[in-house]
């Protein structure tokens, strides 16, 4: 079993055009396979988001997993959620899909 962390950031603009990440709260989850617990996490921030009340109670930007050394293995991003709303809600209707810069 493997120690892996979650971790809710907030985005934090700087002078210069820069963003720092600010960690508002990371907690653990033990697990044998690193795909479980993504799994979980993805359920956990559709459903925060989902809610009627996410805007309420939403603080976050992005929430982070990482391996039991530290390393990134997975991100799930606020605007990328509602992207993916905005688009699955378009195709359905006369509405242009989101289309983001390269």
């Amino acid at each position: 079993m493997a120690i892996y962390r979650v971790r809710e950031v907030k985005f934090i603009e700087t002078e210069g055009g820069h963003v720092k990440l600010k960690p508002l709260r990371e907690y653990e989850r033990e697990s044998s396979d690193a795909a479980s617990v993504i799994a979980e996490v993805s359920r956990f921030f559709e459903m925060e988001l989902s809610s009627p009340k996410a805007l309420d109670v939403v603080d976050f930007d992005e929430v982070i997993v990482l391996d039991d050394k530290g390393a990134v293995i997975a991100r799930f991003g606020v605007a990328d959620f509602w992207e993916k709303e905005w688009n699955a809600v378009a195709a359905k209707s006369d509405a242009a899909p989101i289309a983001r810069p390269a």
